[in-house]
């Protein structure tokens, strides 16, 4: 008599995760201002974490490229 087993998933791999949270972030509604103060709230959390995001993506490439020439001259 065979033994009943769970089925076993193998663990997503770094680039399977970075690849679906590429996707959840495209893909993920952005709020809306709305009629009332918690949707307000909602929506300036929103802009201002996407503000401060996008400033540390590009400081962060900034600081990568110029170490990159950096390395080169």
């Amino acid at each position: 008599m065979s033994a009943i087993r769970p089925a076993v998933h193998p663990a997503a791999t770094i680039d399977q995760r970075l690849r679906q949270l590429g996707t959840t972030i495209r893909w993920a509604p952005a709020p809306l201002w709305g009629s009332s103060t918690r949707e307000h709230a909602r929506y300036a959390a929103y802009l201002a974490g996407s503000i401060i995001g996008w400033t540390l993506a590009g400081l962060a490439m900034a600081a990568i490229v110029g170490r990159a020439l950096g390395l080169l001259g």
